[in-house]
């Protein structure tokens, strides 16, 4: 990781070491959520899904000011406000107790990461014009290093004490603030003044063409861009929620399954490589967006009849190298679509799209659970990923002549 760190700009290098802290912190109390409601609360289980829902609204609002804040107040404004917001409600968690008060506290954190993400994609494209996909797939990697970490270190703090984790989780964002302060700064997240958009190798099909610089709530392409990775994560979603279930029903222990996600961070991390050759070899960003779904299909197809657990650890990775094309590549292909001055807003957009699609797919997946067949609801989130490979494939529109826009790197930090 360290060898392929170095050949990156040290801006970037900054962004994703700054990032993996981030998201250690989160990690620590996302998993908790449900645990704290139901054990901590002594709430029925349908509340820990209000609480979930609240929280995924509170983070699609963030997603959506986030963007347009980068856009026009500064990407180190946006991050600052964000953290500090989300570090005070994690901290306010550890020491305020009762459900009212927890649903306040989850939405200041909701709105302050919902902040804060469009912010690092944005940043990302800025301070590496020239890196296409390849940044947006630095803090997609650093993300899930934090989520590792995050995640191992938060059952560990819960075991003790529930505040015990809240208040970690609040050091780690806080500490992660004061790193933006210092860190995130310098001439690559400086405001600079409007230049061409570099090319970079990876200007395949998808990007910018005649017709798509127009004023962006009359521009299709984002919409389309948007709702195909919101199918996305409605069906991807069911991982984290119904698959959990399922497994269990099947007789399989709880840490069979938590072992899924160990398999899910070693194939990102390994499979760094792998991607980077592929990646090269099919420099169309819209080309690799359409494989990823391809192989989200063929990993719930995978778990039609599954019986045992080498089918659920095949669906896995197949569900990681497609989600390792996806969740990069659509960031890379809305900061591609987006005219000068409008980085962050489009970064918005998709982030909210993903929050969107996080909200949605456990109460979809959850009515199809309990009233269908197990096949069923596999079959059905196969054919929403379909779906989503549709609206993906056709975001951009067929080939057209035309000249790209010449795009101005803006909107960094202040």
């Amino acid at each position: 990781m360290s060898t392929r760190l170095r050949r990156y700009p040290r801006a970037l290098v900054a962004l994703f070491a700054s990032t993996v802290v981030l998201d250690t912190g989160f990690a620590i109390f996302w998993p908790l959520v449900t645990l704290y409601v139901h054990s901590r609360l002594g709430l029925p289980m349908s509340w820990a899904g209000v609480v979930l829902l609240v929280q995924s609204v509170a983070n699609l609002c963030g997603n959506l000011i986030g963007g347009p804040l980068f856009d026009g107040w500064g990407g180190r404004r946006t991050v600052l406000t964000g953290a500090f917001g989300a570090a005070a409600a994690a901290f306010g968690m550890a020491v305020a107790h009762g459900l009212a008060a927890y649903l306040a506290l989850t939405v200041l954190l909701g709105l302050g990461t919902g902040l804060i993400f469009p912010a690092i994609n944005a940043f990302a494209a800025e301070v590496w014009p020239e890196g296409g996909r390849a940044a947006f797939n630095a803090v997609y990697v650093a993300a899930n290093v934090g989520v590792a970490l995050g995640s191992t270190a938060g059952g560990l703090l819960a075991e003790v004490r529930f505040s015990l984790a809240f208040a970690v989780t609040g050091a780690i964002v806080l500490a992660y603030a004061l790193w933006a302060v210092i860190g995130l700064r310098g001439p690559a997240f400086a405001r600079r003044a409007p230049a061409p958009r570099p090319a970079r190798q990876d200007e395949g099909a998808g990007a910018p063409r005649g017709g798509t610089g127009g004023p962006w709530l009359l521009t299709l392409a984002p919409w389309l861009l948007a709702l195909g990775l919101f199918l996305d994560w409605v069906a991807y979603v069911q991982w984290q929620t119904t698959i959990a279930v399922h497994m269990q029903v099947l007789g399989m222990p709880l840490w069979r399954y938590s072992l899924l996600w160990t398999v899910n961070g070693a194939v990102i991390l390994l499979g760094q490589p792998l991607l980077a050759l592929l990646t090269r070899r099919v420099p169309s960003v819209r080309t690799q967006i359409v494989a990823g779904n391809l192989l989200f299909i063929l990993s719930f197809l995978t778990l039609l009849e599954a019986r045992g657990y080498a089918a659920f650890v095949a669906g896995m990775v197949l569900s990681t190298f497609g989600e390792m094309l996806v969740w990069p590549g659509v960031p890379a292909a809305a900061d591609r679509l987006a005219p000068g001055g409008r980085r962050g807003l489009y970064q918005g957009l998709v982030s909210g799209a993903a929050s969107a699609g996080r909200a949605v797919g456990p109460l979809f997946g959850g009515i199809l659970y309990d009233r269908c067949p197990t096949p069923v609801l596999f079959l059905a989130m196969a054919g929403v990923f379909a779906a989503g490979l549709v609206v993906l494939a056709l975001h951009d529109g067929p080939p057209r002549l035309g000249r790209r826009h010449p795009r101005p790197v803006s909107s960094a930090a202040r």
